[in-house]
């Protein structure tokens, strides 16, 4: 019945061809998982499958892992990929970054039209549920997982999460699979392994259907969620903007409270960011949204930073200062700029330097006189530009000027000539 079951949703979810790129840890779950898809592929002849596994190197049992995954698709025929990651915990509970590092490879392996296929089910589903009641969500987190969701780039679906744990044991043992035991599952330490050890089962066994009815829960909350997104959606649209995924926040004084929330969330949601708590949304409300207007503030939001300039709400990296670096560079020589800026090159003609700065965003040329001076490069200047009237501007205007928002400038390679500032490449040059 199981096996029907999941075959007949799968056909209604994908009836024609559809490239699939399944995650496999070597657990019981995602082992059923592969087998019934192999099953299915085989049977339909249009599911084109691939297989990968990350090895995570947290455990001393990862090799072990690693070897089972790849023995287990040999014997399948599907084509087997695996990753080794490194796991940067970085304020992030380990679960966390595991799962970022785990993501971050996948995306890498992802091709055009692959869906990502995971092996969460009904107990995942109500183990996420009590997490997010754990932590005060809302209706986005109680929601919890969907059987289709989008995650960054990575489009996931999750043929099992209307099945049980149970289920999936039973197949796995009928079909007589085998699978690895994570020892780290059995660590009460980890939330999730608390609710599934020591508090759960006392639920269930209270109440046999606690498990659907919780999911169904779940469902609401998602269907309650996609509601008020369709609602909020023209506003959004007004006030986003694509190019530089920025929220322009001039009309958020005239929203409640309770809508200039649901607008954030939707923002932080469709940039592939976690959902903010209660409190760092009332922090976010006061302290960027609504600080004076004549401020640029900054709020730290996970490992990204949350800004307001000219009304408009960015999120961007947390960038390492660079306003004590300087690089000398040659003619004919190209150098690496610090902090993932890309590089920078120069060429000479015999009449004019040609700087080249080339990201994977944009690549700007900039051509300046000849020099006998040494050449190089800063990320900060606090003196004044000359301007073409022969005026002198401070460079603050003149960053005002080009519309650089603060967190650029300090990013903006400035070419210097000896100690005479040239040019900010890109955004305005020195009247010389």
């Amino acid at each position: 019945m199981f096996s029907h079951d999941f075959e007949r949703q799968f056909e209604q979810f994908f009836p024609n061809s559809q490239p699939l790129l399944i995650g496999l840890s070597g657990g019981v779950d995602s082992v059923v998982l592969v087998h019934l898809l192999h099953k299915i592929s085989r049977k339909m002849g249009r599911y084109p499958l691939r297989v990968i596994h990350i090895h995570h190197g947290l455990s001393k049992n990862a090799n072990e892992w690693q070897n089972y995954c790849r023995h287990f698709c040999d014997e399948l025929g599907i084509p087997f990929l695996t990753e080794n990651v490194s796991v940067q915990r970085e304020g992030k509970s380990l679960e966390d970054a595991a799962r970022q590092a785990r993501y971050q490879a996948i995306a890498q392996h992802l091709q055009p039209n692959e869906i990502f296929v995971t092996a969460h089910h009904r107990n995942d589903q109500v183990e996420t549920f009590f997490l997010a009641l754990k932590r005060g969500s809302g209706l986005q987190g109680l929601s919890s997982m969907g059987q289709f969701s989008q995650l960054g780039d990575i489009p996931l679906f999750r043929p099992l999460l209307n099945f049980s744990r149970a289920q999936i044991e039973q197949y796995a043992k009928a079909h007589q699979l085998h699978w690895v035991e994570d020892e780290s599952n059995n660590d009460t330490d980890y939330d999730r392994n608390f609710l599934r050890h020591d508090v759960l089962p006392i639920l269930r066994h209270r109440w046999q259907a606690f498990d659907q009815t919780v999911a169904r829960s779940a469902q609401l909350c998602s269907e309650q969620q996609k509601l008020l997104n369709e609602l909020l959606t023209p506003v959004f649209s007004e006030n986003f903007l694509p190019e530089s995924g920025a929220l322009a926040v001039n009309q958020f004084v005239a929203f409640s409270p309770e809508k200039q929330n649901a607008l954030l969330r939707m923002w932080l949601c469709h940039l592939g960011q976690p959902m903010p708590s209660q409190k760092q949304l009332i922090q976010i409300r006061q302290d960027v949204v609504f600080a004076q207007s004549d401020k640029n503030p900054a709020f730290q939001l996970g490992n990204k930073i949350l800004r307001r300039y000219q009304q408009k709400l960015y999120l961007t990296e947390k960038f390492m200062p660079l306003e004590k670096v300087c690089l000398p560079i040659s003619v004919e020589e190209e150098i690496v700029l610090p902090d993932g800026l890309g590089n920078l090159s120069l060429q000479s003609d015999g009449q004019t330097n040609c700087f080249q700065w080339h990201t994977a965003k944009q690549n700007i040329m900039v051509h300046l006189p000849l020099t006998a001076e040494p050449i190089c490069i800063r990320f900060h200047y606090s003196g004044t530009v000359k301007q073409a009237n022969g005026h002198q501007e401070t460079m603050k205007k003149c960053w005002q000027k080009a519309r650089v928002p603060p967190w650029e400038r300090q990013r903006t390679p400035l070419i210097f000539y000896g100690e005479t500032f040239m040019t900010a490449l890109g955004a305005f040059k020195s009247a010389q």
